[in-house]
């Protein structure tokens, strides 16, 4: 029972990222976009994961998206010092109400990737040791930014004054690939853990956001002179 539920479980996971994928790429063919389609598309995100936990009376699904709230909460002082400090990061195409300087639905939006790179990072890490915690820093790394590529088109957000590749930062990057592993780590505490456990996870992970950003910004915008 265990077994099948938790092929279910990584079946409704990776389901929402071929949904948001597709979903994203369908958005910059709508001049229409902003902050409101990046609510819906989480709430619809909350809806399918969180229908799976109630149907399943999934704990370690709940636990995941109860981590992945904390990690967006915790991870808006990331998005203010990027907005403020770095001044690379510009949420004001999007329009909407914010909480503090992040539109209203980021925290939803991290919860999501939180719960989703944290249960596939750990599927990796168990079954490939190594070498599947690293492939799933480079799925961040490759899976994240694009999203990054694609907002500035949908209207969600914009980098600037850094050095990028097309519209994403190198930092965003090569900081996606540390949280990407971050999340994966945290992911196990997570699963095998306490409601207790899986907030002060969330908060280590979005502290751990933060750090990853604020080290890769600083090896590729501040260390090496532009």
């Amino acid at each position: 029972m265990d077994e099948h539920q938790a092929r279910g479980r990584m079946i409704v996971v990776l389901a929402t990222i071929v949904i948001n994928i597709s979903a994203v790429a369908l958005l910059t063919i709508m001049p229409w976009s902003d902050w409101r389609t990046g609510l819906a598309l989480n709430l619809f995100d909350n809806l399918v994961l969180l229908g799976f936990v109630a149907r399943h009376r999934d704990i370690v699904l709940a636990r995941l998206m109860l981590f992945g709230v904390a990690v967006g909460v915790s991870e808006l002082a990331a998005d203010a010092w990027l907005v403020d400090y770095t001044r690379t990061l510009d949420y004001s195409v999007g329009g909407g109400p914010m909480l503090w300087r992040s539109p209203v639905w980021m925290p939803l939006a991290w919860e999501i990737v939180a719960a989703q790179f944290g249960y596939a990072g750990l599927w990796l890490w168990n079954r490939y040791g190594t070498w599947g915690l690293l492939a799933s820093g480079f799925l961040g790394a490759i899976n994240i930014p694009y999203y990054e590529e694609m907002a500035r088109r949908i209207n969600w957000w914009q980098y600037g004054n850094c050095r990028m590749l097309s519209n994403t930062p190198y930092y965003i990057i090569l900081g996606e690939f540390g949280i990407a592993m971050l999340l994966a780590i945290l992911a196990k505490k997570v699963v095998g853990g306490t409601v207790i456990d899986s907030i002060w996870c969330g908060l280590i992970g979005g502290a751990g956001v933060f750090i990853c950003y604020a080290a890769s910004y600083a090896m590729t915008d501040t260390l090496i002179p532009r």
